[in-house]
């Protein structure tokens, strides 16, 4: 899998993928993220650019996500650059079901060991049975459950292994 930084130039296809997603978890009944806040702008406010990747296989782009080094959110007791958090992945509907969510996480695994970094932390909405089933079926442990930003959600840790 190689792996693309988002640039002023790729934003768009970074915020067409959430988006998509976005779009089809409500199609599903499983809203997640607010298209609204979905786009280059709406994301810079919150992100950095240098955070956001793009995922591509064969030349295909197969899913997005972001990895924070610090988030002051959902993790405001760590420090700095002490874990990797992962947010926003998704993988293209077309892609779905094929393993990339996998290999997603392993090249966010793979960025951190590249920076020293022995860990992998990310959140979940409490009621998505499938989704945290995916994350435990990966190697994250349930670290607690908070009500944050008025969400309910689990907080998940994995450490690296060399």
């Amino acid at each position: 899998m190689q792996i693309v930084n988002v640039n002023e130039t790729n934003i768009e296809l970074f915020s067409k993928i959430l988006t998509d997603s976005a779009k089809w978890l409500d199609s599903i009944g499983q809203s997640m993220w607010k298209a609204k806040n979905l786009s280059p702008a709406e994301l810079l406010k919150n992100y950095d650019i240098t955070e956001m990747k793009l995922c591509y296989e064969d030349e295909k782009l197969v899913g997005v996500y972001i990895l924070q080094f610090y988030d002051p959110l959902f993790w405001s007791e760590l420090n700095k650059n002490e874990t990797g958090i992962i947010h926003k992945l998704a993988v293209s509907r077309e892609f779905s079901k094929q393993g990339y969510g996998r290999k997603i996480i392993e090249s966010a695994e793979l960025l951190c060991r590249k920076q020293g970094i022995k860990s992998l932390r990310l959140n979940c909405g409490t009621f998505r049975p499938r989704l945290r089933n995916f994350y435990e079926s990966v190697g994250f442990e349930m670290v607690d459950r908070v009500f944050i930003d008025n969400r309910d959600q689990i907080r998940y840790y994995k450490e690296l292994t060399e």
